[in-house]
């Protein structure tokens, strides 16, 4: 049986940290001058470059000067980047009702990730009231933007039935999106669903190829769970998920 807690459809904020401030396109050498001409894509791209230290001296106060640049240009990254700082109070003053306004127009430019967090902040009332309604119309949006940590929650929303039906069929189908585009913890939920058969029929070598790619991620339950379905395997069951998770992870280049 799955259980996750109503808290489990939050996720850390550091995830989106480390997910979002690498995310935006090479410009190359190009970065600098265009910055300073006001493109904000190019301004989010140089705040990049002197936070990690790429063909500049790494230097923080830049690369907040240049991310609160880009922010003011309207870049969704640069507004989530700074208003994830300013909630935590990194290299900025911590300010909630500005982190708010940021996050927000990252949103509202369908930033899924964003959204993401603007859920986050709207459930667990950080910096802001709780209010069930916004966590999950943005829950939703991310979801539908293609936001896979948005997609994991909103199928423990189905899973579960609280804030919405519950709906097994669109569980997996949200979790087998996730899954997909790489989310570890929609992987290892996907794979219990497929063990154990919720909705249909088990698939064990399913659920075995989304242990063992949770696995090789680091996840701290997937290989537990890997154990326990191939007690129930035969051989060559063993052997064709094998073949299914390398597959996955060659062609994502993670192996």
């Amino acid at each position: 049986m799955i259980y996750r807690s109503f808290l489990a459809v939050f996720f850390p904020l550091l995830i989106v940290i480390l997910s979002v401030v690498f995310a935006m396109p090479e410009i190359g050498g190009k970065a600098k001058a265009a910055a300073r001409a006001g493109d904000a894509d190019a301004q989010y791209e140089l705040a990049r470059m002197y936070f990690d230290g790429i063909d500049v001296p790494q230097d923080a106060a830049k690369g907040i000067k240049w991310t609160a640049e880009a922010a003011e240009n309207g870049n969704p990254y640069a507004q989530l980047t700074l208003g994830i700082m300013h909630i935590a109070g990194e290299n900025v003053e911590q300010n909630n009702e500005k982190a708010l306004e940021l996050i927000t127009a990252a949103a509202e430019q369908d930033l899924a990730p964003a959204q993401g967090v603007l859920a986050t902040l709207y459930g667990k009332g950080l910096g802001v009231e709780p209010n069930q309604e916004q966590f999950l119309m943005w829950t939703k949006r991310g979801a539908a933007n293609g936001g896979p940590v948005s997609q994991y929650n909103l199928a423990i929303l189905h899973l579960t039935g609280n804030m919405v039906d519950k709906n097994i069929d669109e569980a997996r189908f949200l979790l087998t999106k996730s899954a997909d585009i790489g989310y570890p913890d929609a992987q290892v939920t996907l794979g219990e669903i497929l063990m154990n058969g919720m909705g249909d029929m088990p698939d064990l070598i399913g659920a075995c190829k989304w242990f063992a790619i949770a696995g090789s991620q680091g996840h701290p339950k997937a290989n537990q769970l890997l154990g326990i379905v191939i007690q129930q395997m035969t051989q060559e069951q063993m052997g064709d998920a094998a073949d299914q998770a390398n597959q996955w992870l060659n062609e994502r280049g993670l192996k």
